[in-house]
């Protein structure tokens, strides 16, 4: 087999175009360092980008990231904006071959449907993202937005799984909508936090200034607002209860994620463990009843989770134990397992 630099397999492996070998190559890269974890995650960023514009030209897209790979390989610390820094000069000339050709359709051409497109951010990793309409979002971890190519209809509306953070482009004649599914929102130009997670019953919205509207039903066809939020306060809406529960909360204990913060203030150990499991892609269970009675405060930024585990068990009496990794037929490894229990 040809030898070929780690970044060279990254489309490919995007693509699922590896054999089980070269697969397994790009994950032990991959897991070997944080920043070998924060460069995989941001190519793969990019990658999403490139397939949107791939979709709208002849692209190619597979060589344009290869060539952006090699450029950046020498910088130590790579973030999303530095990439799309250096991406720029691959991306600008179709864009612009693709705005021409737009600007100069007939105006009596047939405009195609609105293509929507779906954003993810992989397992254990955070990335930020910029929709059509200047509006930032903040994705968590094991989140899919998706969000048409241009808000051209009456509301601009997006679709959640997962958890994001929203600073809303102001528009009044334009409103933004979250759709989740459970519980859907209303907003002009403001910032709040929604959770949604397919696994849970729990739908979550905080709300850090200005002000939005949560509604159930279609937004454009006989919608029901159920309660108009104020900055501070967080909506929790259960779907299996079909109820909506509302709390005055410290924001930035539910929107310090998206600056790489992980904070904990009188949490109970099972919402530890919760945000633990999310936060690093482990699987960290508790073993007993007896540890509900615990609650947790810290605040973490660049701590590894053997060094938050230590800290736990500084704080309460437990201890911790983590299980050898697993390995798939695939020869992948399965997520870490760690068990935590009364001393």
């Amino acid at each position: 087999m040809k030898i070929r630099k780690i970044e060279d397999l990254f489309p490919h492996y995007f693509k699922n175009e590896l054999n089980k070998e070269e697969r397994q190559k790009v994950e032990e890269w991959r897991e070997a360092s944080d920043e070998n974890r924060q460069l995989f995650n941001d190519t793969f960023n990019v990658w999403e980008g490139m397939e949107h514009l791939q979709s709208m030209k002849k692209y190619n897209s597979e060589k344009a990231l290869i060539t952006v790979n090699r450029k950046i390989e020498t910088i130590k610390s790579p973030n999303l904006f530095t990439l799309l820094q250096k991406i720029a000069a691959v991306l600008i000339l179709p864009l612009i071959i693709t705005t021409l050709y737009f600007a100069t359709k007939s105006p009596t051409s047939q405009m195609p449907e609105t293509e929507w497109y779906t954003i993810k951010t992989p397992p254990g990793s955070r990335s930020e993202f910029l929709l059509p309409d200047g509006t930032k979002v903040y994705m968590n971890s094991k989140t899919t937005l998706s969000y048409p190519v241009a808000f051209n209809n009456a509301t601009r509306d997006v679709k959640l799984k997962g958890e994001a953070y929203f600073e809303v482009a102001e528009n009044k004649e334009q409103p933004f909508i979250v759709n989740t599914g459970k519980i859907n929102i209303e907003v002009t130009g403001t910032e709040f936090k929604v959770s949604n997670y397919p696994e849970e019953h729990l739908t979550e919205i905080v709300l850090a200034s200005g002000s939005i509207n949560l509604f159930q039903g279609v937004y454009s066809n006989e919608k029901e607002i159920i309660h108009s939020m104020l900055p501070g306060e967080k909506a929790s809406f259960w779907s299996n209860e079909n109820k909506l529960y509302l709390d005055n909360v410290d924001v930035e204990k539910y929107i310090s994620w998206k600056e790489g913060v992980l904070m904990f203030r009188d949490d109970s150990m099972s919402e530890v463990v919760r945000r633990l499991n999310r936060w690093f892609n482990v699987d960290i269970k508790l073993i007993g009843n007896d540890l509900e009675d615990y609650v947790y405060t810290a605040t973490f930024e660049n701590e590894s989770l053997t060094q938050i585990l230590d800290l736990l068990k500084m704080s309460a009496p437990i201890e911790y134990s983590i299980k050898p990794r697993k390995r798939n037929d695939d020869k992948t490894f399965q997520k870490m397992e760690i068990e935590i229990r009364k001393k």
